[in-house]
């Protein structure tokens, strides 16, 4: 969305001071551990835009508080399974042999949003080390969440989503829905059923500082049904989940234990 549009459907700026308010009414508290999905546009304009937002949730936690984000980079993978775009086949192998390796400081997020962009920069802040699947983090338990996070399987039991459910963890979904959820990947992980199927993931790193190409294993994911994951949750455990809005995004904020323990049942139940 455009800054004009934003602008347009603005009743007034969204301060950091605001922000503070609604993330403290939504349930946010001191000390916690919070992964956030996120969509500044959604929330109005904001003065200060993705700094104000981080600034207030940092507040919020204070020192004893971590906060934590997706920062995928989707594109350090094999083109020929690109589709948004696609690219030609007569592309692919020049891709794989000139594609710059991932490196925690320098790789962009893709597809991620402005907020983990500009979080993944600030000072103190760690980044794991999985080429496509990285999670950035600051506070009490940043180095514990990043550290070792496992090639294989990059959502799954050795990742920082596993490490954010050990702790009693929170998800906030600021203005996006359950399609941008990714612990929903750690319950698809855990979960038994019939569709499940093992990959072969590949993308460039660093060994011994140099650029090797390299393949490993994953689950293949069926995103397809998250939004209805999402809806039943909210259906059926609704009294777990504080709903409110932070400016004018409709927000969720719950325990991320209580979305995987209930999609790893649904997923079990309904992907036949």
């Amino acid at each position: 969305m455009s800054e004009k549009k934003i602008i347009k459907k603005s009743t007034e700026p969204v301060t950091i001071e605001i922000l503070e308010k609604d993330l403290y009414k939504i349930g946010l508290r001191e000390g916690m551990i919070v992964l956030l999905h996120s969509s500044l546009s959604s929330i109005g304009w904001t003065c200060g835009g993705a700094v104000s937002v981080i600034l207030a949730l940092e507040n919020i936690l204070g020192s004893d508080g971590t906060l934590v984000m997706p920062s995928h980079s989707g594109y350090l993978s094999d083109p020929k399974n690109w589709k948004n775009p696609p690219v030609p086949e007569s592309w692919w192998e020049s891709i794989r042999n000139t594609m710059p390796p991932y490196e925690c400081d320098l790789t962009p997020t893709s597809g991620m949003g402005i907020i983990p962009e500009v979080f993944r920069k600030q000072k103190c802040v760690l980044r794991s080390s999985h080429p496509n699947l990285s999670f950035v983090a600051r506070g009490k338990y940043a180095k514990y969440i990043t550290a070792n996070h496992s090639l294989e399987f990059g959502c799954g039991e050795k990742s920082p989503l596993k490490k954010i459910y050990d702790l009693g963890g929170y998800i906030l979904l600021l203005g996006v829905k359950h399609s941008n959820n990714t612990s929903l990947h750690l319950a698809e992980s855990r979960a038994h059923y019939s569709k499940k199927k093992k990959i072969k993931c590949s993308a460039p790193i660093k060994i011994n500082n140099e650029r090797k190409w390299i393949e490993f294993k994953d689950y293949e994911d069926y995103m397809d049904d998250f939004l209805e994951i999402g809806k039943d949750f909210l259906k059926d455990k609704g009294h777990l989940i504080n709903l409110g809005l932070i400016g004018q995004a409709k927000s969720q904020f719950f325990k991320q234990k209580y979305l995987v323990d209930f999609a790893v049942e649904w997923i079990e139940a309904n992907r036949i």
